[in-house]
């Protein structure tokens, strides 16, 4: 069957990632798609980074090196100097993975009415074992508003989407993202896939390893999502009593209300409970799992609250850590 090659936007964020960034030129390039652009916006890199962007530069539809206000910044510069009806970003320490391209348009072309397409990724680095992240079909739609269920390397978004409901919010650094997937989420279709798209990369400037950020960012969008929507007096007394709530007014615009948000409150509360646990604050992490199970035992058991909430209130901190190192290796 034949396909439209729609034309694909890869921007690449960078700043000071020399020694990633030409695996990440590389596997762009290795992709042999034909209708493709790579836009690579660095923020006024001091290491090897614009050696390597120069070494590339042919391959290269723009680049630019100078100073922004951080990735959200960079992203948008890079959107706006993009041409292709497919938008992604690869950050520069992120791979794809071979012939990924080409499966992204064939998927847009046999469902042309998706505006966001996410797929899997393949974790790696700081000398873990390789592993598939997987996200789960189950209750897709109420993760959605919760948190970014899928890895990011691996999601395209329709750019006639983005002209429609905005660029990234360069409010946020670390949950711009699922910012962006929650104003799609609310209003436009969006289609899973298992096709296995990107290598995410673990190193130890991740961003992915602040999670005290990312918890606190993802609140304000989750507050912003209980904020739009008509009878969440509830949800918002919950995540104020355990002072997760962002006081704010700003709402977002709705044309598809979600059918579950008590659901995506347990998501939420979920999440926030394993980055508390991952970054050893153990109370607030014992807390949140009770008051998860005091609202859902369902919930709670389904999705093995308890072994957090029993780690959190009998494991000393240094336990934990030793343990985390030795089954990670």
């Amino acid at each position: 069957m034949l396909h439209n090659n729609l034309k694909i936007s890869i921007i690449t964020p960078s700043y000071n990632q020399g020694k990633y960034i030409e695996e990440c030129i590389l596997s762009v390039i290795n992709q042999q798609y034909t209708n493709s652009e790579h836009i690579i916006i660095d923020g006024g890199s001091t290491d090897n980074t614009l050696e390597i962007i120069k070494k590339y530069e042919n391959y290269l539809t723009y680049w630019v090196s100078e100073r922004d206000t951080g990735q959200s910044d960079a992203i948008n510069k890079g959107i706006k100097k993009a041409t292709g009806e497919i938008i992604t970003w690869l950050n520069s320490d992120d791979v794809y993975l071979p012939n990924a391209l080409n499966n992204v348009n064939i998927i847009f072309n046999k469902n042309p009415s998706i505006a966001l397409l996410h797929g899997d990724s393949i974790l790696f680095g700081m000398d873990n074992k390789e592993r598939k992240i997987i996200a789960t079909s189950i209750d897709i739609e109420e993760r959605y508003l919760a948190y970014i269920p899928f890895p990011q390397p691996s999601s395209f978004f329709k750019m006639e989407i983005l002209n429609q409901i905005g660029l990234l919010n360069e409010n946020l650094h670390f949950a711009m993202d699922y910012d962006l997937l929650v104003r799609i989420a609310l209003n436009f279709k969006i289609m899973q896939t298992d096709k296995v798209f990107s290598k995410y990369r673990l190193h130890a400037e991740s961003k992915t390893n602040n999670r005290s950020k990312f918890a606190q960012e993802w609140c304000i969008v989750f507050s912003k999502v209980l904020r739009s929507l008509p009878n969440s007096e509830r949800a918002i007394e919950i995540l104020q009593n355990v002072n997760l709530y962002d006081k704010a007014f700003d709402k977002y615009t709705i044309t598809k209300f979600p059918k579950n948000i008590n659901l995506s409150l347990l998501y939420f509360l979920n999440i926030q409970m394993h980055y508390y646990y991952e970054e050893l604050q153990l109370k607030k992490a014992s807390q949140l799992a009770s008051l998860i199970k005091q609202i859902d035992i369902s919930f709670y058991e389904k999705e093995k609250v308890k072994r957090i909430f029993s780690k959190s209130n009998y494991l000393h901190p240094i336990v934990i850590s030793l343990f985390r190192n030795f089954t990670r290796k």
